[in-house]
């Protein structure tokens, strides 16, 4: 039976073996699911920049003995898939408040529920726990999130900073990403964050690690991502979203199971370490005490 799981596994299979204009049917095929199953061929074709024969001929390299049957295959996926809620986004101008936006404001949590779902159950246990096992071994973990991806990697580097001295987060303030990477090299780890639209940066940054010889682990959003391509370790995340950007929920998630995995791999010198950071901020008198309460 032929599903979108299918065909997003044939497209990311086959992708260096089609022309340049299926190549570019195919990436919005991939990346735009719910608009192929709401809209008619020739916008389908406006939006993905290709021409309406091109997107007929992806249709027939699939086997499908039409476009219609091709499309038919991502409505009938709307019923069941998270792209049933990329849908609900598109609504969200007709949203006026009231009971209108109290739909919106479930299917803001209804797309991430499904979101986490659909990611726990593509990504396995195992995988986190490998690409986990590679950071704890390194001399040195780079974490770089370009642009809206800042802000997951951020996290990830203030969490793990409480109790790894060896974490470097890539900023690429006044233009120094290079200078930043320094000295990265085999013994390192990039662990890099990007999605559809790709940040340049990141691209580069991604590929300049691995000609250093140092291992990268890829977050993003298809096999035929750049910062896949590179990658011993890539974990395609969903970002359906209620609203009109990219989710960053999912990759949260996932963030947070590799630092429990560092924690329990670091062992009680993990825990020490924890315990000595928060003692230092509280002599440090960083965070508010209710100064009312005593005896």
């Amino acid at each position: 039976m032929i599903d979108i799981a299918s065909i997003r596994a044939r497209l990311e299979s086959e992708y260096d073996g089609l022309t340049p204009q299926l190549r570019g049917a195919a990436r919005y095929a991939l990346k735009e699911p719910a608009f192929i199953a709401l809209y008619p061929l020739r916008k389908v074709a406006q939006h993905a920049k290709v021409s309406p024969a091109t997107l007929v001929r992806l249709a027939k390299h699939l086997g499908f003995d039409s476009y219609q049957d091709f499309r038919d295959v991502f409505r009938d996926g709307m019923h069941s898939g998270a792209a049933r809620y990329a849908t609900d986004a598109r609504q969200l101008l007709s949203y006026k408040g009231g009971r209108g936006f109290e739909r919106a404001y479930r299917a803001a949590g209804e797309v991430q529920i499904r979101n986490i779902t659909r990611m726990l159950g593509e990504i396995s246990p195992a995988a986190v726990e490998a690409a986990g096992n590679r950071l704890f071994k390194s001399r040195r973990i780079y974490i770089l999130g370009m642009r809206s991806n800042y802000a997951p990697a951020f996290y990830f580097h203030y969490v793990l900073s409480v109790f790894l001295p060896q974490v470097i987060l890539l900023e690429d303030r006044m233009g120094m990403l290079i200078d930043e990477l320094g000295g990265i090299g085999p013994k390192d780890t990039l662990i890099a964050l990007s999605a559809d639209p790709y940040a340049i940066e990141a691209v580069k940054a991604v590929n300049y690690a691995a000609d250093q010889g140092a291992g990268v682990i890829a977050m993003t959003d298809t096999a035929l991502s750049p910062i896949a391509q590179r990658a011993q370790h890539v974990f395609l995340v969903p970002n359906e979203s209620a609203s009109f950007y990219h989710s960053m929920v999912p990759k949260m998630v996932l963030l947070e199971a590799l630092v429990c995995h560092l924690v329990a791999r670091g062992g009680q010198a993990a825990v020490d370490r924890v315990k000595a950071e928060f003692d230092r901020r509280q002599r440090f008198g960083i965070y508010w005490e209710d100064k009312t309460r005593g005896g």
